[in-house]
């Protein structure tokens, strides 16, 4: 089980009320208060409270306000693979079908929390090497010190990272703030910021210890596999402040830093996939740590089950639910059906990372599979029925965010690869590949299993009363429901997850929950394992058609993550994507819900506006992003 490393009421934050830049509520008071119980004549006079201000520069992470909901999951909406439900004036539908502004509280609030990590991990960069232990201490504690640093560096190229991602040009600090400060920093070149992310997370890869970790922190190789993303980004295309979407001359330079950081962690190989995808998920949900699919993660946890520190994964994101068996959700992340459609047959990553079905108050599953209901399709990776069921995580949850798992490392290194070869190379396929065979469960015993119907019944009265139990066979997952009834008995059922790991046909049993109707039967058959040649993509793809088959697989393979929108805006092809899905989805009817075609604009929603809360107050910040 995950070790909560917040202790929210031992931790001593460290930081200050005004951040980096003066925000609305520090206005009229730019000195600088501290606001833990630290001054600057005592800070850090042991490796406890080095260690508890560490802490403190992981914590702006764990918020709704950051990573726990707009970040992760508002911020990577709308596109091709997922969009926010419904319309209305709240932040996160305006955000993600594209008509936020500069004066919508979340983009504020993210800003915000992202100046603060910046400006908590300054302080600790600058006051631990005044402490005396670290000049005079023992080797250890000199060690454990500079570990703190090392955090501290990464988090702060990691915050700065995320804020180039959304806003590109921004205000740019070093120095933690102290009194007498100009808190008004002008917008700063991307790129000059990029140059010192990097800069921060290779002086962190050198400081971190290369143990796998039994907690949430980083070490020598997340730092390295971060540094390689960083890389990639900063060598992708972007809006920049003349309107021009474009990527840098010398992007092939910033290749050559991913290739090589990625390297170094493939030369060690601290990872592997677990052999289930969906158990990947299912850990997630239960708080089992796994540092070795999950390279980079944010942890979550509040005692109390309180917003405070909190996360809504597995409330916004799941499938929806009803209050009963398990706890309500609101099912606000959805899933356009053409997506659904582009999987091949027989990839397990569909079926689990996406619900074709609500669950209701009795646990059970029921099918969205006539006219229109694919509209209300969700994304399913952390649906209540694989998490605790706990008081505590009601509607808060303690599920982390995971920002880099291996198969996203194992992905860029096939990109990567293919960008600086021109095509594809053996690298190129071999770390695709690796994707792929996990996600056909082809290391799994066992198979996935189709469900058929052999005798209809009599008598039943609603199919969402029907319900479809399997039991053993040695898998699991599989669900089956009533899509139909036909004069009192079952006309059609949908498959709605074939799961896996089924080594015989499990037993399919047919109840009804009102106890109205009887006499249905079906029987399981196990479905062949796909080969291969099936799994494999085809050798001798272009440079090109390599790259369009990488852009699929990470839709596939990371859908609901929080890295479709950043992936696609990377490649220049966000506008188009929206396009192509409009026209696929208005192909099945003219209604469809897909509101982003009718907001976006290119050339400007590839960046946020500047907030205006901070505009207003920094006066250095002299012009908006594009458009706004």
């Amino acid at each position: 089980m995950k070790k909560y490393i917040f202790s929210f009421k031992a931790i001593t934050i460290v930081g200050i009320t005004c951040l980096l830049l003066p925000l609305n509520s520090c206005e009229k008071e730019l000195e600088v208060t501290p606001y833990s119980y630290f001054t600057t004549a005592n800070f850090f006079t042991n490796a406890n409270e080095a260690n508890m201000a560490a802490l403190g520069v992981y914590e702006p992470m764990s918020s709704l306000d950051s990573y726990g909901w707009n970040i992760s999951l508002i911020f990577d909406a709308d596109t091709d693979i997922g969009q926010i439900s419904g319309l209305g004036s709240d932040d996160w539908r305006t955000i993600a079908h594209y008509q936020g502004i500069s004066q919508t509280n979340a983009f504020y609030n993210v800003w915000s929390k992202l100046y603060e990590g910046i400006d908590r991990a300054n302080v600790v960069i600058e006051r631990i090497p005044q402490m005396d232990l670290y000049a005079n201490g023992t080797q250890a504690e000199k060690t454990q010190l500079n570990r703190y640093i090392g955090e501290a560096k990464f988090l702060r190229g990691f915050y700065y990272s995320e804020l180039v991602r959304l806003w590109g040009d921004v205000p740019f600090k070093t120095k933690s703030s102290q009194a007498g400060d100009n808190l008004k920093g002008a917008l700063v070149d991307r790129h000059e910021i990029y140059a010192q992310i990097i800069k921060d997370m290779q002086e962190a890869a050198l400081l971190l210890p290369e143990q796998i970790p039994t907690d949430e922190r980083v070490n020598k190789w997340a730092a390295k596999s971060m540094l390689a993303r960083v890389a990639i980004f900063a060598g992708g295309y972007s809006l920049n402040a003349d309107g021009t979407i474009k990527r840098p001359a010398d992007y092939k330079e910033y290749y050559k830093i991913a290739q090589k950081e990625i390297n170094d962690v493939m030369a060690q190989n601290p990872y592997k996939l677990n052999p289930s995808y969906s158990k990947v998920f299912k850990n997630q949900c239960q708080h089992v740590l796994e540092p070795t699919e999950n390279i980079f993660q944010i942890a979550f946890y509040n005692s109390a089950g309180a917003r405070e520190n909190g996360s809504w994964v597995g409330y916004f994101n799941g499938a929806l639910t009803s209050n009963g068996i398990y706890a309500t959700t609101v099912g606000r992340c959805m899933v356009p059906k053409p997506f659904y459609s582009s999987f091949t047959e027989g990839d397990q990553r569909r079926d689990f990372s996406i619900a074709t079905y609500t669950i209701n108050a009795l646990g059970n599953k029921v099918a969205l599979l006539t006219t229109k209901q694919d509209e209300s399709w969700t994304v399913a990776k952390w649906n209540r029925e694989y998490q605790t069921n706990s008081t505590q995580e009601r509607q808060y949850t303690h599920i982390n965010w995971v920002v880099m798992r291996y198969s996203d490392l194992l992905l860029m290194r096939a990109e990567v690869e293919n960008e600086l070869n021109e095509g594809p190379n053996a690298i190129a396929y071999d770390a695709i590949n690796q994707v792929r065979k996990r996600a056909f469960g082809a290391d799994i015993q066992g198979s996935r299993i189709a469900i058929d119907l052999n005798t209809k019944g009599t008598g039943y009265t609603a199919a969402a009363n029907v319900v479809f139990q399997i039991t053993g066979g040695g898998g699991s997952d599989a669900a089956a429901a009533v899509v139909t009834l036909a004069s009192g008995g079952i006309g059609t059922i949908g498959m709605l997850r074939s799961g896996d790991g089924y080594t015989t046909a499990p037993t399919v049993t047919i109840t009804s929950t009102d106890g109205k109707g009887s006499g249905a039967a079906a029987t399981a058959r196990l479905l062949p394992k796909p080969t291969a040649a099936q799994i494999n993509l085809p050798t001798g793809l272009s440079k090109e058609n390599f790259l369009k088959a990488l852009q699929q697989e990470r839709a596939w393979e990371l859908s609901g993550e929080g890295m479709r929108r950043a992936d696609l805006i990377r490649w220049g092809i966000l506008g188009d994507k929206l396009t192509e899905t409009s026209v696929a989805v208005k192909a099945i009817r003219s209604t469809y819900f897909y509101p982003a075609i009718n907001n976006f604009v290119a050339g400007k929603h590839e960046l946020y506006p500047f907030p205006q809360n901070e505009t207003d107050v920094n006066k250095s910040i002299t012009r908006q992003n594009p458009k706004y």
